[in-house]
């Protein structure tokens, strides 16, 4: 392990353990579905993909402070590389729940520790 440790770097290792630990969190499996053009001026939702991500609720102060909605305002954390885009609309595999995404952002200075943190809200 030394000489593969001296071979690597120590960065590289570090770097894609985080990756793995990110990796382990992605517990939700979402379809991301986006606006598509039918015919005309109609338009629908096409599914565009499955992605692995980690949702969470958000605090109701946080909520508040972006202006959502108590209760239906939750975060969503995916890979740096996965195609989200404020509109799309999110159907969570394991509990049928449908969210809209509201915000797209890449939070700084996370170092080689990159990722997507998404406000999303929950459909009733």
């Amino acid at each position: 392990m030394l000489i593969l440790t001296e071979k690597i770097g120590q960065s590289f290792l570090q770097r894609n353990y985080k990756k793995m630990v990110f990796l382990n969190l992605l517990t939700n499996q979402i379809i991301v579905s986006r606006l598509d053009a039918v015919s005309g001026n109609k338009t629908n939702y096409a599914a565009t993909m499955t992605l692995d991500v980690c949702i969470q609720r958000m605090s109701d102060v946080d909520a508040v402070a972006i202006g959502g909605s108590i209760g239906r305002t939750f975060r969503l954390y995916a890979e740096i590389n996965d195609d989200i885009r404020k509109g799309d609309k999110l159907i969570d595999t394991s509990t049928g729940n449908e969210y809209r995404v509201t915000g797209v952002s890449i939070p700084a200075n996370l170092g080689n520790f990159e990722h997507l943190e998404i406000v999303i809200e929950r459909l009733d």
